[in-house]
């Protein structure tokens, strides 16, 4: 097998986690319905949120600050920032938000052995997913 580059690797692993995402905020027909918006949408059209953006790996694959949701809250209105930042709030508490806003500026690396292993961690889970109740 042929080794995957740093890039490759996490362009691999964003893809996977994305799919973990999606699979682990719908429902058992494949919907997932927006945090934000509330909006229904088919988990194929969902998006993974991410409340403290992508750009910060401390936080890009943390299933805390990942959500599946809507194109309309994510992209078009540049995440609901003030909407997800209550939703935070009420569900991880003020303190958490509070760190992961105070930490999203700290410099973070993720090693190319650990992105692998991550590969193969969500790849598991997303199976396992995908087995109890994929219908699509």
């Amino acid at each position: 097998m042929q080794k995957l580059t740093r890039s490759k690797a996490i362009k691999k692993l964003d893809a996977v986690f994305s799919e973990y995402i999606r699979l682990r905020d719908s429902d058992e027909n494949g919907i997932v319905t927006c945090p934000l918006c509330w909006t229904r949408i088919k988990r194929k059209n969902a998006q993974n949120m991410h409340f403290i953006t992508r750009g910060c790996y401390l936080y890009r694959y943390d299933e805390i600050n990942c959500h599946a949701g809507c194109m309309r809250c994510n992209v078009f209105l540049n995440g609901n920032y003030i909407v997800y930042t209550r939703r935070m709030q009420k569900t991880f508490g003020i303190e958490k938000v509070d760190e992961m806003i105070k930490n999203k500026a700290t410099v973070f690396k993720i090693s190319t052995p650990r992105l692998l292993e991550m590969i193969d961690e969500y790849g598991e889970k997303v199976n396992k997913l995908k087995s109890l109740y994929i219908k699509e």
